[in-house]
């Protein structure tokens, strides 16, 4: 009987680096498997191409192996869509069945990257076991498909304590933990985080929250605040309702409710609604100039 294992279960499976694996695709929406990196012509077994095998060597050194799903439509993967794969090595009697990969909002997705390390063939999950599981992540991987920008430009963030703040507390932690996902993913240093006093008080003040002192050079610092700051202050994102969003000034942003809606979410059927949701806010965070047009 093969292990078997869902996201999250796993980091890393290590195959005898020997004869051949076979992978067997299970995907309830029709789809393929298709293999980049291979130093040989992988064999695709049937018409279907949903199973493939080929010998270790085709997995060469220093260059990882990635396994794809794309769906046959040529449209992305539906939101509920999840595939399962079976991996199997004709040498060691080796299996394990990987089940529930996501793949939603997605034509062609990651789901398997092979490489060799000391003496074994090494298995890690989507395209190396980056931080792709989350919505930043996604929407990095998405962008980054399309050519388009990823890396924000962001470099503090500054987190309004007032007390009229503490009921958007989980859209705080939900931006917190997309800005984490997203810079993990292109491999950017986080934003620096710092939760300002209000009139003196560390949490649960009233009034409008202080920035704080000039910036390094480049550097780009954002207010998370529920009211926008006053004149040039600064920048700031705003996290009340999108009611607001004619009287914001051109410093000042709040996402849409449909962003707000993927920021908050529990899973991870993200699709291409997801990244329409998402384009917004991901623009504002890039930017790289303001709307006086001075670099920062």
């Amino acid at each position: 009987m093969p292990d078997i294992l869902a996201p999250g279960q796993w980091e890393t499976l290590s195959l005898v680096d020997s004869g051949a694996v076979q992978l067997s695709l299970v995907s309830a929406t029709a789809a393929r498997l298709e293999l980049s990196g291979t130093a040989s012509a992988p064999k695709y077994l049937g018409s279907a191409r949903d199973v493939v095998a080929f010998p270790v060597s085709a997995v060469g050194e220093g260059t990882p192996v990635t396994v794809h799903a794309r769906a046959r439509s040529g449209q992305p993967f539906p939101g509920e869509g999840v595939v399962d794969l079976a991996v199997d090595s004709s040498t060691g009697g080796q299996s394990f069945l990987l089940k529930g990969i996501p793949v939603a909002g997605q034509v062609s997705a990651p789901i398997l990257q092979l490489s060799r390390r000391e003496g074994a063939l090494i298995a890690r999950p989507g395209e190396g076991g980056k931080a792709t599981a989350g919505l930043g992540g996604w929407c990095a991987k998405r962008r980054a498909e399309q050519g388009l920008p990823v890396t924000p430009t962001v470099t503090e963030l500054v987190v309004d304590t007032s007390s009229s703040m503490r009921r958007y507390i989980p859209r705080v932690e939900a931006l917190e933990r997309f800005l984490g996902d997203l810079c993990a993913t292109v491999e950017a240093a986080p934003p620096g985080l710092r939760r300002a006093a209000v009139a003196g008080a560390r949490a649960n003040g009233v009034g409008c929250v202080e920035p704080g002192g000039p910036l390094a050079a480049g550097g780009r610092r954002v207010v998370v605040t529920d009211l926008p700051l006053p004149g040039q202050a600064g920048e700031c994102l705003v996290v009340t309702g999108t009611d607001l969003s004619e009287a914001l000034t051109g410093r000042a942003f709040t996402p849409s409710a449909e962003a707000w809606q993927e920021l908050e979410r529990s899973d991870a059927a993200f699709t291409t609604r997801t990244l329409d949701a998402m384009t917004p806010l991901l623009e504002w965070l890039i930017l790289t100039e303001p709307d006086n047009g001075e670099p920062r």
